[in-house]
């Protein structure tokens, strides 16, 4: 079975890139270290290293300088990898897992063999594109198995994804029913994987049968308005829902009142 693994890009802008993406050793490894164990592990055929809109100078060594060059997420992940293949011994899941990262000797011949396998995805803007460009290219590689790494609180909605994707798409026929997704131990700064919410689409019969999730859906497209639009919208929220919140917890003190 041919295994293609897609590693997530994360927004070089954000104040923890280095720990979302690379880690913290030695017990958190990111997105990247993440995505290196299995690709040895399951013999991953291709790795592709993912993109979103986000682009910055890629400054380490002699060039640590103004002239550094500005690349995209995917080449900037690729290029810190490069630079950091030695630091990868020093996450214990790695070191434990992968024999030859203690061996010099084997470890230079065994990382070339890895950075051969991996390819840059450096055109797409969002993880829907992300998901869709590296989809073209394992089906052009013949993979019959996904798993798609990212972090804990990103992970969720790059599955729910995926299957929206490859299950419509014929191309992707052949792995949409070996779709995997792998979390990674870092997050985003100040969040942990408890804090994603997901809503799903009504299907219990002792349940309601609102449509919530559309809601939801409705309310997510509107973060791109202005700030203030925003804020006064999470305001009313907050007043509408603190309006429930009391009549609910009124109903439950009544209830524990009349046992």
């Amino acid at each position: 079975m041919k295994t293609g693994i897609l590693v997530h890009g994360c927004n070089l802008n954000i104040e923890n890139w280095r720990s979302v993406a690379w880690g913290e050793p030695p017990e958190g490894p990111g997105r990247i270290p993440t995505g290196i164990l299995l690709a040895v592990e399951y013999q991953a055929e291709i790795i592709v290293f993912g993109t979103g809109a986000s682009r910055k100078q890629f400054r380490f060594g002699s060039r640590a300088d103004a002239a550094a060059p500005t690349l995209v997420e995917a080449e900037f992940s690729l290029e810190f990898l490069k630079t950091h293949l030695d630091q990868l011994v020093q996450f214990d899941e790695l070191a434990n897992r992968i024999s030859w990262l203690k061996h010099p000797t084997k470890r230079a011949e065994e990382f070339q063999n890895l950075l051969d396998r991996i390819v840059t995805d450096c055109e797409s803007m969002n993880t829907y594109q992300e998901l869709y460009n590296a989809g073209k290219v394992f089906a052009s590689r013949g993979c019959d198995r996904v798993i798609l790494v990212s972090s804990p609180s990103h992970i969720v909605r790059c599955l729910r994804d995926a299957a929206a994707i490859y299950q419509a798409d014929p191309q992707f026929k052949r792995f949409r029913l070996s779709l995997f997704a792998c979390p990674s131990v870092t997050c985003y700064e100040g969040t942990k994987p408890a804090d994603v919410v997901v809503v799903e689409p009504p299907h219990r019969p002792d349940r309601h049968v609102v449509p919530t999730h559309r809601r939801i859906q409705r309310m997510m497209m509107l973060q791109k308005l202005p700030h203030e639009s925003i804020v006064a919208l999470i305001e009313e929220f907050d007043d509408l829902l603190q309006k429930y919140e009391d009549i609910y917890y009124a109903a439950k003190v009544a209830g524990q009142k009349a046992q």
